[in-house]
């Protein structure tokens, strides 16, 4: 594998998950999947119609939808079934998703396959003095969930002492969007030159290119297909072993 190389010592790493640090499929194989099991009983337990002034931590989190969406469990489980099958990234779904997927960890139901060379990488990087950090469109409490429940040879490892912070839609803005770059470069206090952006997708690596942020496009075993011109836009790595930081 050949080396990646910098101009300029990297001091701060900024990881996408899914299709990066940890397969594509767990989240579209297991993850939704696990949502979509249980969502309905969760629902089923709710007082309709949801009111904001409810004392129930779910209730809280679907009044955020609008009055005629939270009028029965019909019309709420019809809302965030058709925002799961059309990958809409709504902050109030994946609020929802982080307080069910925590129920599946905590039980043990769900563990969390990241990438031996990502759990490698992540101890060097903090072992050197660089500082990592998240940025999903996955809900923050999703994230630190995910790494809480790390499954390392069938036991179960917290990596979050080895992450400095966590981005999500709702601190920073979407992925796809320079401004959501800019409004993390402003949060960590780092320059783009010495700040590293992982992502396996392309739109994302191109948005952060466009803040001068040194990023990569990572290419994992399932992820989507790169065109060729998706390979024009930044160089790629098949693992973190290949950054030379």
């Amino acid at each position: 594998m050949a080396s990646i190389q910098f101009s300029t010592p990297i001091n701060a790493i900024i990881l996408d998950i899914e299709g990066t640090i940890a397969p594509i499929t767990f989240v579209k194989d297991v993850l939704f999947p696990y949502f979509l099991k249980t969502v309905p009983k969760t629902l089923s337990q709710l007082k309709y119609p949801i009111s904001s002034s409810s004392q129930d931590p779910i209730e809280l989190i679907v009044s955020n939808f609008s009055e005629t969406i939270t009028q029965s469990q019909e019309s709420l489980t019809n809302h965030i079934n058709d925002l799961v099958s059309k990958d809409i990234k709504d902050s109030t779904l994946k609020s929802l998703q982080g307080y069910i997927w925590q129920e599946g960890y905590e039980s043990g139901e769900l563990k969390a396959p990241i990438y031996a060379d990502g759990i490698s990488n992540l101890k060097k990087w903090t072992s050197k003095g660089k500082k990592v950090y998240i940025y999903s469109s996955g809900s923050i409490k999703a994230q630190k969930l995910l790494f809480k429940y790390v499954d390392i040879n069938n036991e179960t490892h917290d990596l979050n002492g080895y992450l400095s912070g966590y981005f999500d839609i709702t601190t920073s803005g979407f992925k796809f969007e320079p401004s959501s770059y800019s409004n993390i470069l402003k949060d960590i206090a780092f320059n783009p030159d010495e700040t590293l952006f992982l992502s396996d997708n392309v739109k994302e690596v191109k948005a952060a290119l466009d803040n001068n942020i040194n990023s990569l496009i990572v290419i994992r075993e399932g992820n989507a297909p790169l065109s060729d011109e998706d390979l024009k836009v930044s160089k790629t790595i098949t693992s973190f072993y290949q950054l030379d930081i």
